[in-house]
């Protein structure tokens, strides 16, 4: 902030008491060639400036303590809107689990939120370079990611599936050796084939953008099954006919709100997070997108500590 008094500015730096003095010597008048009877004068000036000076830095004390506080006007939340049923568009409004739930956080923490759709790989680009205030998008925490980033304390906790054909009848994932499989770039789902290609034999890694583009790669035979997070699979397969989620992994995976590394707003959305627990309101968030109540320890229902 900068604001002009008398030819001086930068309130904060200029119009003090400690530059006034600078120029008055120790009786309080101001040095120089002048005439004794224009002293005292000076010195009331003197006394009157300063006076004004400290009576400006209080009355602007709480407008300068508000340019450093934390809490913007507003959130602007990055995620990925093919991504059922945590966030996805219908008639062209974003909705979904993790959209209630961030609009619910925000609305704790009292302040706007602007969803920004992109690519999930990107949303971790995004945040770093600050383009972001946070990210939600059934994020899974893991060592890695909490090298870069910070995370809220955790509000779900699922594993992965394996969908296919139903024609492919698989029964395991050695199956799979030598066949093509796909993922989500960026994704963690990505991360555990990477994990698991030479114990099971897996076949190169297609990736794609959004779940819609997977199952047509599905159909058209250019992977041999795809592997997501199983909310999302058995939501987008439930009135499938040609698709199913053939085989579940139980990876324990754990979502959580994502922000940029020492973001300020960590502990207040921790909190707010924290709220919406005890007061029952993602449990109703729950009920909505699942269609029944979360299991009483989940992490829906149980205030949990950062990771």
């Amino acid at each position: 902030m900068t604001l002009e008094v008398s030819g001086w500015t930068d309130v904060g730096d200029c119009v003090s008491i400690g530059v006034i003095a600078d120029h008055v010597n120790c009786c309080g008048c101001m040095e120089g060639s002048m005439s004794v009877a224009m002293r005292p004068c000076l010195c009331v000036v003197g006394r009157v400036v300063a006076g004004l000076a400290m009576a400006l830095l209080v009355a602007l004390g709480p407008a300068l303590a508000q340019t450093h506080d934390p809490a913007p006007p507003g959130l602007r939340v990055g995620t990925f809107a093919d991504n059922p049923p945590w966030e996805f568009r219908e008639q062209g409004d974003l909705t979904g689990f993790d959209i209630d739930l961030m609009k619910a956080v925000a609305a704790r923490m009292d302040v706007a939120v602007e969803f920004v759709d992109m690519p999930f790989a990107q949303l971790f680009t995004a945040l770093a370079e600050g383009r972001i205030d946070a990210a939600i998008c059934s994020i899974t925490v893991t060592p890695e990611r909490r090298q870069h980033f910070e995370f809220t304390q955790p509000y779900y906790q699922t594993s992965q599936g394996v969908a296919a054909m139903k024609r492919a009848r698989l029964r395991s994932l050695a199956d799979l050796a030598g066949k093509r499989v796909g993922a989500e770039a960026g994704s963690t789902n990505e991360q555990w084939l990477a994990d698991n290609r030479a114990r099971y034999g897996f076949g190169p890694t297609v990736t794609s953008t959004g779940l819609d583009a997977a199952m047509e790669e599905l159909r058209e035979g250019r992977i041999d099954a795809y592997f997501g997070d199983l909310p999302a699979l058995l939501f987008r397969l439930l009135e499938q006919t040609d698709l199913s989620v053939m085989m579940r992994l139980p990876t324990n995976d754990q979502y959580a709100i994502a922000l940029p590394s020492n973001s300020p707003l960590s502990s207040r959305m921790d909190a707010a997070l924290a709220e919406i627990k005890k007061d029952g309101t993602l449990v109703a968030i729950h009920q909505r997108w699942f269609g029944m109540k979360p299991e009483p320890d989940s992490p829906v229902t149980t205030v949990l500590p950062r990771p």
